[in-house]
């Protein structure tokens, strides 16, 4: 997946912790040969190639996969979206391009996730339109941490730590120290306790847009597309979501953070989150806060 994973786990010995490691490892190259678009000879790759023109028969977890992503995307009220990876690729590609946003647009259709037909009894799935590409970058670092749990819950591991690109987090059991594992939101220009969290058998997902500085690519990268208008959102701001599985965590923090602020309570109580932290400049660049806790978690 192209992303550094840091693991802790204390109290183990040496060789048990090599052991585990290893088939996290191992784990995460079996992930990468389904889920990753660019490896020519993945599943999902296969999908994206040939799903237009025939049915794809993809094995029972992809396709349990797409499922659950598109149930997420109706919860969502469409603002998560898997299906946007030709647009993304098209807004690449003319990102040097002066008024590229515009000229990106002309030359791409907006897809919809409605276009992605599933057959159940086969665990097939096809595309009705040639503008669909499943972007798995939209939940795979979440799956992925959900496996690592899984594989660690097994090898009787029950405290450890995980960071998938500083961007994906779960914090399993507690910290040797204390109750949970506290991690604080690295935001620039909130720097106050209320942005340390605490994990305990919980993930979180973080999404967003930190400020550019001079040093930085002045085309960046480009992750997040308004699946509303097919652009690349540039917004500053983070929106952080503590949930008790990784997939369900990825896809709601993209939500919210294209979401209107008006919409957060009606899509937010379609999840089962526990906390979300949505910390975003106004016109004026002054920081405003929305924190949500659910009482029953």
């Amino acid at each position: 997946m192209a992303t550094r994973l840091d693991l802790v786990i204390p109290g183990i010995p040496r060789n048990e912790g090599d052991k585990m490691a290893m088939k996290i490892r191992s784990e995460l190259l079996r992930l990468e040969n389904l889920l990753n678009p660019y490896q020519s000879n993945s599943i999902v790759a296969m999908v994206n190639r040939f799903a237009y023109l025939h049915p794809v028969e993809t094995g029972s977890e992809l396709f349990h996969l797409i499922r659950q992503c598109i149930r997420y995307w109706h919860s969502s009220e469409g603002l998560f979206d898997i299906s946007m990876l030709k647009t993304k690729q098209v807004l690449k590609e003319y990102a040097g391009h002066k008024g590229n946003q515009s000229f990106a647009s002309e030359r791409s259709c907006v897809p919809s996730m409605e276009a992605i037909v599933l057959d159940e009894e086969k665990n097939a799935i096809r595309f009705l339109s040639p503008d669909i590409q499943i972007d798995t970058g939209a939940f795979g670092k979440g799956y992925a941490l959900d496996r690592v749990r899984l594989l660690l819950l097994e090898g009787g591991i029950t405290n450890a730590f995980i960071s998938f690109g500083e961007s994906s987090l779960l914090g399993l059991g507690r910290h040797p120290s204390g109750k949970s594992w506290q991690v604080r939101l690295n935001i620039p220009g909130c720097e106050d306790d209320e942005f340390v969290l605490s994990l305990m058998d919980a993930f979180v997902s973080v999404s967003g847009n930190a400020p550019k500085i001079p040093e930085q690519n002045p085309n960046p990268k480009i992750h997040l597309v308004d699946p509303r208008t097919g652009r690349a959102v540039n917004t500053n701001g983070v929106v952080a979501v503590m949930a008790k599985s990784g997939l369900e965590s990825e896809a709601l923090s993209t939500a919210l953070f294209l979401a209107d602020p008006e919409k957060y309570h009606t899509i937010i109580q379609a999840f089962d989150c526990s906390l979300v932290y949505r910390i975003m400049p106004d016109a004026t660049g002054k920081i405003s806060k929305y924190v949500f806790q659910n009482s029953n978690q």
